[in-house]
């Protein structure tokens, strides 16, 4: 383990990260001469520097011959898919139309409305309120990522949630992302009480510009270092001009970082 010299970025005592900031700012060199011997540019040092900037594993190599400590950069280990979203079960789908069946007779006061009042309380809950309580899910292992994407059609939407017509799947290969961009996202909020998460994403931009955002949950803020470790890994430079991952390192809370006024 190289904490002795200080160039590993640790979560909760596992080390998952080599910290290149430190190894640059230690080698000797100006950062004109480390834009000339990396092949970068300035800008991209002073990223690296600061740690807004995670290179991927052809330029990270480059980086760990600076320091006389041999380092070797060892394949993160993967044991299950990254989930991002909530798979569709069937039966959690059922249940969710039995609650809207339940809400629309509490509505209809069971019975006491006419049955096309019913019936029309019913539909709206059926097309419009069900489609919106599932939302796209992807998967990310050491392949890539795959999306699961529903259809914008409501309808359609339906009877994808009903497993009668299939989930429109994508994959992506690493070889097709440029980069990645941590982003942490500030909620407007009303008072104290507020208490809705913030937005933490991670947005994909391809080699065609496309781009395509990932939501990250609460639980898998732990996951994160080791997320970025994959990326990095098969190729994808990652930018977090806002050093979540750093904040993440000295187990702060994100919350508090980017809220101080109601820490």
């Amino acid at each position: 383990m190289l904490t002795d010299i200080n160039i590993s970025i640790s979560l909760e005592g596992f080390i998952m990260l080599i910290d290149y900031g430190e190894i640059l700012k230690t080698s000797g060199f100006s950062n004109q001469e480390l834009s000339n011997r990396l092949g970068i540019s300035i800008a991209k040092v002073e990223l690296i520097e600061n740690k807004q900037f995670y290179p991927n594993e052809s330029l990270a190599q480059k980086i760990i011959q600076f320091p006389k400590q041999k380092i070797n950069l060892t394949p993160p280990v993967v044991a299950d898919d990254f989930q991002f979203g909530q798979p569709i079960k069937l039966r959690r789908v059922i249940f969710s139309i039995i609650f809207i069946i339940f809400v629309s007779l509490l509505f209809t006061g069971f019975g006491y409305q006419p049955f096309w009042v019913f019936l029309l309380v019913l539909l709206i809950g059926l097309f419009v309120t069900l489609p919106s309580c599932f939302n796209d899910y992807w998967l990310i292992n050491r392949d890539g990522l795959k999306i699961n994407a529903f259809s914008s059609s409501s309808t359609t939407k339906l009877t994808q949630l009903l497993h009668i017509i299939p989930l429109t799947q994508r994959t992506i290969s690493y070889q097709d992302i440029d980069h990645i961009n941590i982003i942490y996202r500030t909620r407007p909020r009303t008072g104290p009480f507020d208490i809705n998460p913030d937005i933490l994403q991670l947005i994909c931009t391809l080699k065609n510009n496309q781009e395509l955002s990932i939501d990250l949950n609460v639980s898998l803020e732990k996951n994160l270092l080791t997320l970025i470790r994959v990326f990095t890994y098969q190729g994808v430079d990652v930018y977090d001009q806002q050093r979540v991952l750093l904040t993440l390192t000295k187990k702060e809370n994100l919350f508090q970082k980017f809220n101080p006024k109601f820490s």
